[in-house]
C-alpha cells in the first residue's frame, strides 16, 4: 500500500495527468470531459523533498508557506512603493489642506475630539510657534501608559498581521486564499488613496496642539526630523488608517475562520461569539492608540473600516466568479491511478489538489490554489 501511494504521488507530481470531469452546465445534461493537467514547479519541488525523506504534508506546507511569504513580501513591497512614490510626488500643502478638510468635517459632524482624548493621559503646553513646551501626566502612570501605546503602535501591526496569516496558512489553509486576497485588495485600495488623497496626521497639524507622542515620550522619529524629507515612508498617508484596517481584518478574519469551521448547533454559535469577543479588543485598542498618540483622526479610522468592508466584498465576489469558472466535479483520477480502480481515494486526492472541499454546513466550495 505504501508503494502504491508513493507511485501515485510520483505520478501525480512529476507527470501530466488526466482528470475525468463532469460538466453539469451542458444543455444535454451531464457530460464527461478530460482535462490535461501539467505538473507545476511547486509540484516538482515538493516531490524533491519527499524523495529525500521529508514527510509529504511537511513538504507541502514548507513550499506553500515559502511561496506565500514571497507573495506577501512582494505585495507589501508594492504597498510601500506606492506610499513612497506618493510622498515624493505629492505637495505637502495638499496634504495639510486635506487634513483641514477632515477637521472641518469632524467639526461639523460633532466628533472632532482628538485633542480631548489625548488629554485623558497628558496635558501639554506649547510655545508661540506651536512647538511643545512641556507635558504633564494626568494620572500617576500616564507617561508609562503612553510609552506602551507608542510601542503597540509601532510593533503590533506587523507582529499581529504576520501571526494571523502564518497561523491561518498552517492551521486553516483552505480559508487562506480569500483572507489573503482580502488583505491585498484592501491594501491596494489604500495605497491608491494615499497617492490621490494625501493627508497629514493630527500631530503634524501644529495649530491643533496635538503632541507627537512617539517622539515626545518614546524618542521615536518614524519619518525623521523633517517629514517633507522622508524617503523610506510617507508621513502623509493618514487616510485611511491601515493600522485600523489591518487590525480589523485580523479580528474579523479569525471570526470568519471560526464561523466556517464551527460545530453544528448552538455550540457552534458560541464558538463564533467567543472568537468575536476575544479578538474585538485588538481593533478597538488600535483605534484608541492611533488617536491618543496623535497619528490619526477619527475619520481615518472610519475610513480604514470602510476600506476593509469594500475589500471583503471585492475579494468574495472575485473568488466566487473564479470558483464558478474553475470548479470541476471530479469523477476519477485518470491515468496516474487507472480509471477503474481506487476511485474513492483517487477522487479525494484530486478534490484536494483542485481545492474542492466542504464547509461545516455541507456546502461544497472551491478553495483556490495557494
Amino acid at each position: 500500500m505504501h508503494n502504491d501511494m508513493e507511485s501515485a504521488t510520483d505520478a501525480s507530481l512529476c507527470t501530466p495527468y488526466t482528470l475525468i470531469c463532469r460538466n453539469s452546465d451542458s444543455s444535454l445534461g451531464s457530460t464527461l470531459e478530460k482535462v490535461e493537467v501539467a505538473p507545476t514547479i511547486e509540484d516538482r519541488v515538493i516531490l524533491f523533498f519527499v524523495k529525500n525523506g521529508l514527510n509529504e504534508n511537511i513538504a507541502v506546507r514548507l513550499v506553500v508557506s515559502f511561496k506565500q511569504t514571497v507573495y506577501i513580501g512582494l505585495g507589501y513591497g508594492f504597498y510601500s512603493l506606492c506610499r513612497i512614490i506618493a510622498n515624493q510626488t505629492n505637495d505637502s500643502d495638499t496634504a495639510y489642506d486635506n487634513a483641514h478638510s477632515i477637521i472641518n468635517f469632524e467639526n461639523s459632524s460633532g466628533f472632532f475630539t482628538e485633542k480631548e482624548w489625548q488629554e485623558l493621559l497628558v496635558s501639554c503646553t506649547f510655545f508661540a510657534n506651536n512647538t511643545v513646551h512641556e507635558c504633564e501626566p494626568r494620572h500617576e502612570n500616564s507617561i508609562e501608559v503612553m510609552e506602551q501605546l507608542n510601542h503597540f503602535y509601532a510593533v503590533a501591526i506587523w507582529v499581529c498581521t504576520s501571526l494571523f496569516f502564518i497561523t491561518t496558512l498552517q492551521f486553516a489553509p483552505r480559508h487562506y486564499p480569500v483572507l489573503a486576497w482580502w488583505f491585498c485588495i484592501t491594501s491596494s485600495l489604500a495605497a491608491v488613496t494615499f497617492a490621490a488623497f494625501p493627508c497629514a496626521p493630527p500631530r503634524l497639524v501644529k495649530e491643533l496642539h496635538i503632541v507627537d507622542a512617539l517622539e515626545e515620550f518614546s524618542g521615536i522619529e518614524i519619518y525623521g526630523p523633517d517629514p517633507d524629507e522622508a524617503v523610506a515612508a510617507n508621513p502623509y498617508a493618514a487616510f485611511p488608517s491601515m493600522h485600523t484596517g489591518w487590525s480589523a481584518l485580523c479580528s474579523l478574519g479569525v471570526v470568519y475562520v471560526v464561523f466556517k469551521e464551527r460545530s453544528k448547533g448552538p455550540k457552534g454559535w458560541l464558538q463564533v461569539a467567543a472568537a468575536f469577543f476575544l479578538t474585538i479588543w485588538y481593533p478597538l485598542l488600535t483605534i484608541f492608540t492611533i488617536v491618543v498618540t496623535g497619528n490619526h483622526f477619527w475619520l481615518d479610522a472610519i475610513g480604514g473600516l470602510v476600506y476593509v468592508l469594500i475589500g471583503w466584498i471585492i475579494a468574495k465576489k472575485w473568488l466566487s466568479d473564479f470558483g464558478r469558472m474553475k470548479k470541476l466535479e471530479v469523477v476519477v483520477y485518470g491515468e496516474a491511478r487507472g480509471e477503474e480502480e481506487g476511485e474513492g481515494e483517487a477522487e479525494e486526492a484530486v478534490r484536494m489538489k483542485q481545492g474542492i472541499s466542504e464547509t461545516a454546513d455541507g456546502e461544497e466550495q472551491l478553495i483556490v490554489d495557494v
